[in-house]
């Protein structure tokens, strides 16, 4: 699964648990919110006025650094952007 903004929370967090860790520091309540599962993480950078540059960032930093660690097998191919926030 590619990284971009279109992508709810629910699939990102499903597929990357470590990036709720970027939303809990940013004291977003995405986590368990019931709209994570149509929400886009687009939608959740204008709601919680951040820009979106700076989270999908932060985004693949946290997944980056959950490939690295071995916790999930995923390549590397599936932290690329597709959004042109690269």
């Amino acid at each position: 699964m590619n990284l971009n903004s279109k992508m709810t929370v629910s699939d990102l967090i499903t597929t990357h648990p470590s990036a709720m860790d970027v939303f809990i520091k940013r004291k977003m309540l995405c986590i368990g919110c019931p709209t994570e599962t149509f929400h886009t993480l687009e939608d959740a950078a204008r709601i919680n006025g951040i820009a979106l540059k700076a989270l999908m960032k932060e985004l693949r930093r946290a997944i980056n650094a959950q490939v690295k660690s071995g916790t999930v097998n995923i390549s590397a191919s599936t932290i690329s952007s597709d959004d042109g926030t690269a």
